[in-house]
């Protein structure tokens, strides 16, 4: 792996987690929850939004995780429906994101050395949209399950969280994650550029 391309996987990275627990934190503030701008989370400032580990993983392979961003759903008029419009949208947003990238390709045809970065750029973002909807905690599909489910059906979920975590690892280090992501990408990519050719 050369020095260029390495530091393309860091900025891609750092602008997919950032972005993705940006819009979290924002909505969630925009519903009237205080904790995320108290936390200084309502900001496009990478130091705020990095998890190191989540870093490193997403770095190696496509997809990881940031610092989690601290709700209070007590504070949504719809506690249900505010819940699953904050943890659903960054995974929309990032989705989107890295379909724009892809266009951008396609259709502008920048140079060689743009092109290798937008494309890393499109790829973390929707490995990440598809990764967190996976509701495993910190994931965000986690929160969104639990939001879903009822009370006591709940307490069963997070009690059992470890074990879930175990496997989700496994998972990852098997290939297994990657291997569903992947084609999503890869078939999204493959039908937008050529659209465009």
């Amino acid at each position: 792996m050369s020095f260029s391309y390495l530091m393309f996987k860091v900025v891609a990275a750092v602008v997919t987690i950032t972005l993705h627990e940006f819009i979290k934190a924002f909505i969630s503030s925009s519903l009237g929850d205080p904790l995320p701008k108290r936390d200084g989370r309502v900001t496009i400032n990478p130091i705020k939004h990095i998890e190191p580990i989540g870093f490193i993983v997403m770095v190696a392979l496509g997809f990881g995780w940031g610092k989690p961003v601290e709700t209070a759903s007590i504070y949504y008029k719809d506690r249900r429906k505010g819940t699953l419009i904050t943890y659903i949208a960054p995974s929309v947003v990032n989705f989107i994101f890295g379909v724009i990238m892809i266009l951008v390709i396609a259709i502008i045809k920048p140079a060689p050395s743009i092109v290798l970065l937008l494309e890393i750029i499109a790829m973390f973002n929707i490995r990440h949209a598809l990764f967190n909807i996976i509701p495993v905690y910190p994931l965000d599909g986690a929160k969104v399950l639990a939001a879903l489910r009822n009370p006591n059906n709940v307490i069963t979920m997070v009690n059992n969280q470890t074990f879930y975590q175990m496997i989700l690892i496994l998972f990852i280090l098997w290939g297994i994650v990657s291997m569903i992501i992947d084609p999503v990408y890869y078939g999204i990519s493959f039908s937008l550029i050529n659209l465009y050719r």
